[in-house]
This record gives structure tokens, sequence and C-alpha cells, in this order.
């Protein structure tokens, strides 16, 4: 039996028109979309933002972007150890002219915990949102004992 490369040619090329045909209601070469057509939704995508961890002296300090979000819908849990960071965006924009109507809407979310680099103390931690950058201040918890010494018998 000889291989033939166009066969798999042909192969990756019906089922990549099932595949359109699946997604979009249609194959190639078929025009627009039926009447009535709406695409498939798709998984909820949660975006991590950028962020900063920057442990000081007395202090980690945690700057995070989140571009488009209301500082009312930011939540912030921290504990001695970790901190984690969520946030939703809803935005609904309508625009209504003489002959002509147009509504659209968006969401999207944020979410990431970290692992803090030093135990801190949560319930004293400040948290501030500017231009879209949350910058979360969490003073170090003090260390008890910083080990002993054990003499060798």
């Amino acid at each position: 039996m000889w291989w033939d490369p166009m066969e798999e040619m042909r192969d990756i090329e019906r089922r990549m028109n099932r595949l359109l045909r699946e997604l979009w209601g249609r194959g190639p070469r078929r025009g627009l979309p039926r009447p009535g057509w709406r695409p498939q939704p798709m998984e909820e995508a949660i975006r991590e933002p950028f962020t900063d961890i920057m442990e000081t002296k007395d202090s980690v300090i945690v700057t995070a972007e989140l571009p488009g979000v209301e500082k009312k819908d930011i939540k912030i849990n921290a504990t001695e150890d970790t901190i984690e960071i969520s946030a939703e965006t809803k935005e609904e924009k309508k625009i209504e002219e003489k002959g002509y109507y147009r509504k659209e809407r968006s969401f999207g979310r944020y979410y990431r915990s970290y692992t803090l680099p030093a135990k801190v103390k949560p319930d004293k931690a400040k948290a501030t949102y500017k231009n879209g950058v949350l910058e979360v201040v969490l003073p170090k918890a003090e260390v008890k004992e910083k080990g002993k010494s054990i003499k060798i018998e």
C-alpha cells in the first residue's frame, strides 16, 4: 500500500469543514450564516491580572493591574500567608438613532491567588485603587522566635 500525502490533506480539509460547520453553522463557500444564527457561547475566560509583589522591611506590597474595573467590583481576601484578588467587569453600550439600533454587552473576570513571601497581618492591610491599579499594603507579622541554639552534649 502506497502512502498518499494528498489523501491526508483531503482528510484535514474535511475535518476543518466539519469544525467550521459546527462552530459557525455553515460550511465554506456557502455564503452568509442562516437567519437567526447566533454564535455558540464560549467558556468564560478568567484573566490573571499583571501583578508585582514586593517585600520591604515592614510590609509586603501587592500591586495588580485591573483595567476597566470599578472599585466596587474588586474583592480581596487575605490570610497570614496568601492573598486572593478577584474582580468583574460589566459594560453595556446602547446606541439608538433614527433607523438604527445597537446594543452590546461585555463581561470579564480577573482572579489570582498568591502565596506571600512573609507572614502578614491581614486585619491591618490597607488597599487603594487608582487609574486601574490596585495596591495592597500588608504589614508583616512579627516573628515570635527566630530559633534557638541547641548545645550538643
